[in-house]
This record gives C-alpha cells, structure tokens and sequence, in this order.
C-alpha cells in the first residue's frame, strides 16, 4: 500500500480517505465510512450511557432491553407480548425496564410502599396526572381523541359530566327492554341450534357446533348499537358480522405497527407522505361508518328516542355540550369499546366454566334455584342481587382472562414520583400490566387455577382482590363498568338458566391466544343442548 508523499500519521488518523490507494480516493466513500463510525460510535456511547448513567440504570431488566427497543417490539409485533412480559415480571421481579424508557410494575401485595395502580393511575388532590402516552393510541381520523384513549385532561372530565348518566343503574333500568330484546335473540339462535341434534362419543345428545364467542359478539354489537344510537346492527338476525365489524376485527393485528409508527417522529411523518391510498380509504370509510351513524340519529332528534345519545343532546347550550367532530369520535369509541371487550369476556368464563365441571355445576345450581320459574322473572337487578357465585365467577374470568391484557403506559410529570418505594424520574413511561399483576402469587394464591370462591365475600386465604382492576383505576377508569357487569350477569343467566354447553374439542387449549393490545381469539366451538330442569 502507497501513501502520498507527504502525508503525516495525523493526517491519516483523522482521514480515512487517507487509507485509499491512490486514484481510487473516493469522497462518497469517505464520507460512508466517517457516518458508519460516527453511527457505530453514537450506538455504543448510547447503549453505554443506557446501562450506567441513564436515570432508570438501576432498574432490573435485561440488558438488550435496556439498550433499545426491539426487543418489546417485536414481542408486540408477532403479539406475544403478553406472556413476554410476564415472563420478564417472573425473572426480575415487580419492576422490570424493557425499554430504554419504560418500566412495567406489577402491583404486588407483598410490596409495603403501596400501590403501583394507585401512584401511576390514581390522581391525589393536588398531584399531577400521569398523562397517557398519545402514540400508543391510534391516532383517530379527525384527530379528536375519546374518553378512553388520550384525550386532554380538561377534555376528558368533559366527557364524563356528558356520559357519566349514560351508565349509571336508574339509566339502565330504563334500557331493560332493550337488554331482554336483543339476549332472547340470542335465546332463539341458542334454541335453534339444540333442536338439531347428533350423537356424541360418548353417547349423550348434543347439539349441533356453534360458535359460542361469535354468538356472544354478536350480541354485544346489537346492544351497543341499539343503546347509543337506536340504531342495531342486526348481527344475530344475520348471523353474520357486517363490513364495518369485520374491518374492526381484521384491523387489530396492525395495532402495534401504528404504535410502533406513531412512537418515532420522523417515521410518523415519513409515513404520512408514503401512506398508501387504499389504507388511507380504509381508515376513512371506518370513520364515516360511526359518522353517517351520527349523522342518522341527530337526524331523528324530533322523535323522542330514549338512547345514550338523548342524553348528549341535553347537554347542547352547556359548557359541555360535544361537538359534532367529538360525537363521532365517540360513537366509535362505545360502538367498540363496549361490545369487543365484554363479548371476550364471557366467552372466556365459558371456556373456563367448561374447563372446570365442579365450578360449572355449582353456578348453575345457584342461577337455576334463584329463578325456578324460567327466563321469565330473571332481570338485570335480581341478577345482581341473588347471583353471587355467578358474580364471583365473572370476577375470576376476568382476572385470569382479562380482555385487555397489557399494561397501558403513562408518563410520568415533572418532577418525577415514587413508584412502590422507588423514585421514577419524569419523563419515563411506566404503566401497570394487567396480566402479570393478576397472575402474581404475592396477589392470588395458586394464580393459574380457576378458583371463583377468592372473590366471594368472607372468602379468607390471603388474596388480594384490589390488585384486580380490568376495568381500569382511578378518574380515566372505564365509565361503562357497571353496565358490562350488569350485561355479563343478564347474558350469563339466561344462557346458564336454559341451556348445557360442552366443548367440541376439550383438548385444545382456548386461552392460548396471542394478543395484540386485544386477544386474537379463535372460535369457541360448543355444543348446545336446552337444560332438563330450568
């Protein structure tokens, strides 16, 4: 290798060009290789700092993690990142940093300095919210945000004062007919099915295969759609989801893309000048399908509809009255929000119903003693009141199936706080995972079995039930909780009241599903009989 005459050893450290045989000097060259070393040296200074001097070093966690990001993406991405994450929790501990910035807790019983859901999610008198992390919601096409996403905190005590009547018990007692409507259709489509019977294996009749979880979907939707805008979508008359619900359900694998997206700045920018025409047409059509919904029903204003939208409209003239953009933004808010989660939530006590015989037998000898008399006398409100085991076990599907599994980050304000009796610096995403929490021995004795009785009353053996929080805590909780355990317990008893399910194949393993924020469900294929004695 020759040099050019001259050429001093400092002047070949500091040019790399230098290195080149001569007529091969190539300053495109030069400048790739000084970018890859500055590249290579801002990676190692970063990973470096990450690991020793940033202010979540201390915090337990793989190192890999620590240094970048990947590794939680891609988790969300293939959607496992739910047992990822708990996994993590069961190696290191309550606290885990599986990102450079993010820390996940699990709000643990044995932990003296108080609660993980209380500091990240509670709102002391005169303390700063921990606002929600805006990227992790899909952003909306009008850029208006919902009550359940990351909507302003003046916005958001808005929208409560506006909905909050919406789900409380003397509002729902008004919508009782509505309720009963749409669950006998889900009766008649029940009954349908056991009429048709075959012989099993084992040489009981069943009846034809249904699948349980679209049934329950189906209802879900119904209502929702019957409740907020008198307008229902028609799904157990069709036996078949519509475009717009179908759309929903195929949309969230994409989940974490946009999440992954909407974190980078620059990637959220680039992808809006290269988003392609066909997606940008999807997302509008999904928003004009909750929008022309809206549209429809301010049109039938005159007609004295009782539904959750007369009480928006009585809040027009007032300081909170919505306007038309955060009306559409809502309507798909509850179209989704109130009927995706709490149809997942009880095909899973189903599924773990069928799984657990002894606990099945013992609910339906509860709900069947309580209404001898049939369907006929069984409301939401003596549902509540007689159905405690039915109740209980409601609770524990929850707990071990939650509809929304993971942790929903927060960020935390100037000046920092501490979480669990460790100081957390301001600007780090924490949040509280829902599966891991309640799959915490400090929490739940025996976490893995289907134990209903930790949730009844008097019930003693060192559980902790406030760890249990699937609708959320504090003032951002969900608003609709009351009427999902009030929908749950009338759907549940009727369907336990007059019918028997059995799993057409008791040997595959329902709850093991991927999640993408919500759980990737398979069907849950059933055979239904009418019960002997109802």
């Amino acid at each position: 290798m020759s040099w050019t005459a001259g050429t001093s050893v400092p002047d070949l450290v500091l040019k790399p060009s230098s290195f080149l045989p001569v007529g091969n000097h190539s300053p495109f060259l030069s400048i790739l290789i000084t970018s890859s070393a500055l590249l290579v040296a801002y990676l190692v200074s970063g990973t470096i700092y990450a690991l020793t001097l940033h202010p979540l070093a201390r915090f337990p966690g793989p190192h890999l993690c620590a240094a970048s990001r990947i590794p939680f993406w891609y988790a969300c991405i293939t959607g496992h990142q739910v047992r990822w994450m708990h996994a993590l929790h069961t190696r290191y501990g309550p606290v885990v940093r599986y990102s450079p910035n993010d820390l996940s807790f699990v709000d643990e019983g044995s932990n003296s300095a108080g609660s993980a859901w209380k500091a990240i999610h509670g709102q002391e008198k005169g303390e700063t919210e921990f606002p929600k992390a805006k990227e992790w919601f899909v952003a909306p096409e009008n850029g208006i945000y919902g009550i359940n996403s990351a909507a302003p905190l003046p916005s958001h005590r808005r929208y409560r004062r506006v909905f909050r009547s919406a789900f409380s018990s003397s509002f729902l007692r008004t919508q009782e007919p509505r309720f009963q409507k749409h669950v006998s259709a889900l009766l008649s489509v029940l009954t349908s099915a056991a009429t048709t019977t075959i012989p099993s294996v084992t040489g009981n009749t069943q009846g034809v295969p249904i699948d349980v979880l679209e049934l329950l979907n189906f209802t879900t939707f119904d209502i929702m759609g019957d409740l907020t805008l008198s307008q229902p979508l028609g799904l157990l008359a069709s036996r078949a989801y519509t475009p717009w619900v179908s759309a929903v359900f195929a949309s969230l694998r994409v989940i974490p893309l946009a999440q992954v997206i909407q974190h980078y700045p620059v990637l959220n920018t680039l992808f809006r000048l290269i988003e392609p025409k066909a997606v940008k047409e999807m997302k509008y059509r999904h928003f004009r399908h909750s929008a022309d919904r809206v549209d429809a029903r301010l049109a039938r204003d005159g007609e004295g509809l009782d539904d959750i939208w007369s009480l928006v409209l009585r809040s027009e003239g007032s300081d909170d009255a919505l306007s038309l953009e955060e009306m559409y933004t809502h309507a798909d808010v509850f179209m989704l929000a109130g009927s995706e989660t709490t149809g997942t939530a009880m095909a899973g006590l189903v599924y773990l119903l069928l799984k657990n015989p002894e606990k099945m037998d013992k609910v339906k000898r509860e709900v069947r003693g309580a209404f001898p008399d049939g369907i006929g006398e069984l409301t939401m409100e003596l549902a509540a009141a007689r159905l405690g085991y039915l109740d209980a076990c409601i609770q524990e599907a929850l707990r071990m199936y939650p509809p929304v599994p993971v942790g929903v980050p927060r960020e935390v304000p100037v000046p920092g706080k501490e979480i669990l009796g460790r100081w957390v610096a301001p600007g780090t995403r924490v949040s509280v995972h829902h599966y891991a929490t309640y799959r915490w021995p400090a929490n739940f004795a025996e976490p893995d079995r289907f134990l209903p009785e930790r949730h009844l009353a008097g019930a003693c053996g060192g559980d902790r039930r406030e760890a249990l929080q699937p609708f959320g805590f504090g003032p951002r909780n969900c608003i609709g909780q009351n009427m999902a355990m009030q929908e749950m317990r009338l759907i549940m008893a009727c369907l336990l009241l007059k019918f028997d399910l059995e799993l057409c194949d008791p040997e595959v393993d329902w709850l093991e599903q991927r999640a993408f924020v919500l759980w990737e469900k398979r069907p849950l294929m059933c055979h239904v009989r009418e019960a002997v004695v109802y």
